[in-house]
């Protein structure tokens, strides 16, 4: 659980940084609406991010693990080039045709590929090599994702995990040794910090975000 403190230091950061489009606002508002867990929401910062990376990389091909509805998808299309596109997968029917109809109505992107069902089923019939991959799912299959998904990445690409510190759990280990989410977590943590072929990143951004980058 986020201390007092750190929700004052993420509200602080909030109020001074630029603020989200209203599409962003509008598909906030219809989240806390329509389903049961709002909070999975990347949100303001995590978003913000996620568009910066985007704006600097300028992918061709980005790909997204766990859309819900669509908070990051949103972010990561904001400065996506006209000419590149994103696959996004979510596991959840009801959350996924919900998705449907309100991007239908409110950003009906040609540039989204929206893909229903279990990512490690879909992603192997994508063909598709990518400059950037944003990972956000069932999290004890986040290993299986990174094997998966490592060798559609392109070189000097960019992988993104989140909630990787899991409530900061990971750090304890009396809490690693209890519970069987936490030590999923922690031993995926150091299986990507010891791969050869990767440089990695986490940043406590929230509940924990990984950024690796593929080496030559």
């Amino acid at each position: 659980m986020i201390t007092n403190s750190k929700n004052e230091i993420l509200e602080y950061c909030e109020k001074n940084s630029s603020n989200p489009s209203i599409f962003l606002e509008l598909l906030t508002a219809f989240t806390w609406k329509n389903t049961t867990n709002p909070r999975q929401l990347s949100g303001h910062i995590q978003g913000k991010l996620l568009s910066l990376i985007v704006r600097l990389m300028k992918p061709k091909m980005v790909l997204e693990i766990g859309t819900f509805t669509g908070y990051s998808t949103a972010s990561l299309l904001e400065y996506l080039p006209i000419e590149s596109e994103i696959h996004t997968i979510e596991a959840d029917k009801e959350i996924f045709f919900k998705t449907q109809e309100f991007w239908k109505l409110n950003n009906d992107s040609k540039r989204i590929n929206f893909h229903y069902g279990i990512a490690l089923d879909i992603i192997p019939t994508l063909k598709i090599k990518s400059d950037l991959i944003f990972i956000d799912a069932d999290k004890r299959n986040y290993i299986n994702y990174f094997d998966l998904c490592l060798p559609l990445l392109q070189e000097n690409g960019v992988m993104i995990f989140d909630n990787t510190l899991w409530s900061g759990k990971v750090a304890q280990k009396k809490e690693r040794e209890s519970n069987t989410d936490t030590r999923i977590m922690h031993e995926f943590n150091v299986y990507i910090k010891n791969n050869e072929f990767c440089e990695v990143l986490l940043l406590p951004i929230r509940d924990g975000l990984t950024i690796l980058t593929k080496k030559n």
